[in-house]
């Protein structure tokens, strides 16, 4: 029940605000209500009213009424702090499961500073900025990653309790971003062997890595040790890794038909290696599903597809 009146909320604040980027917080999409010391603070000035009534004690009245001024000055300075701001979102990218989603954020003023604003995406994370310049700033709020599939960027909130903490002033952004959460990479020990695009499948080769050859300097080779060419290093010559050859006209296809007999989490999970290795070594690859095949094709916007498709499997 809460989640569905959650729901109707988002789907009616939603319509309040403009479509596109970037997002504005205005007078249509911000929300005030007295904070718990602000109705803590209500109750104090009835009191005191409800007194000065009683009583006829003029300096109550006065005092009553110089609290009441207060109160209204803090709804519209909180409302302001808020007010004008306009909030731009970058791509997010993918992760393997496990690792946090970064949703990378640009908040720029309108007008003048603004101070004690907090960013959140309920309840996951929380973002306090002290200070806005006028010119802006960047922030980045993190999703846990710990499910996979395919997610849309769920809403985003903006409050603000300053200067005073009676009142408390929220707003929210809507970005039409969606991210995957795919297959952590994990290697099988073996690699699968070429097949061209006219044949329909392939075997599994359990050959390894002696398939590799070629080698490619680096930096840092510690990323991939198995890769390591310790000959090379071993006579000082620089850090080297093997790589993969793929001469003209072979494709890897990975299927998950093809996969030995194991849980289907190791099977994406090897899938998911497969394709980021095959792309970091420049290979002609695609990938099978449920018997629908992607092109062969490289490069970053194919790896994303096929990892997107692990991701949603």
């Amino acid at each position: 029940m809460t989640e569905r009146i959650k729901q109707y909320w988002f789907q009616w604040a939603r319509r309040r605000n403009a479509p596109g980027e970037p997002q504005r917080l205005e007078n249509a999409n911000l929300y005030i209500l007295p904070s718990g010391f602000g109705w803590a603070y209500g109750a104090v000035l009835l009191t005191l009213f409800l007194c000065a009534i009683n009583y006829q004690i003029s300096a109550i009245f006065l005092f009553t009424f110089f609290l009441a001024i207060i109160g209204m000055i803090s709804a519209w300075a909180t409302h302001a702090n808020l007010k004008g701001l306009t909030i731009t979102s970058s791509e997010i990218v993918d992760v393997p499961r496990g690792s946090p989603v970064a949703v990378r954020l640009l908040v720029k003023s309108a007008h003048g500073q603004r101070f004690s604003l907090h960013c959140a995406i309920p309840p996951q994370t929380h973002q306090t900025i002290d200070c806005l310049p006028e010119e802006g700033k960047e922030l980045t709020l993190y999703l846990p990653g710990e499910r996979r599939g395919c997610f849309t960027l769920p809403p985003i909130q903006f409050h603000s309790v300053f200067p005073f903490g009676l009142f408390r002033t929220w707003g929210y952004v809507f970005f039409d971003k969606t991210y995957s959460v795919y297959p952590e990479p994990v290697s099988p020990g073996f690699w699968p062997k070429a097949a061209s695009s006219e044949e329909g499948s392939h075997k599994i080769s359990q050959t390894g890595i002696e398939d590799l050859e070629n080698l490619r300097p680096v930096g840092n080779p510690w990323v991939q040790v198995n890769r390591i060419a310790w000959k090379i290093a071993a006579r000082g010559q620089g850090w080297y890794l093997k790589t993969m050859s793929n001469p003209e006209g072979r494709l890897w296809l990975f299927k998950l038909d093809d996969m030995p007999a194991m849980d289907i989490e190791q099977k994406l999970q090897h899938l998911s290696y497969w394709l980021i290795e095959a792309e970091q070594q420049g290979l002609v690859y695609g990938l099978e599903l449920r018997g629908i095949r992607t092109a062969f094709s490289q490069g970053a916007n194919h790896l994303k597809q096929c990892l997107r498709q692990l991701a949603a499997y």
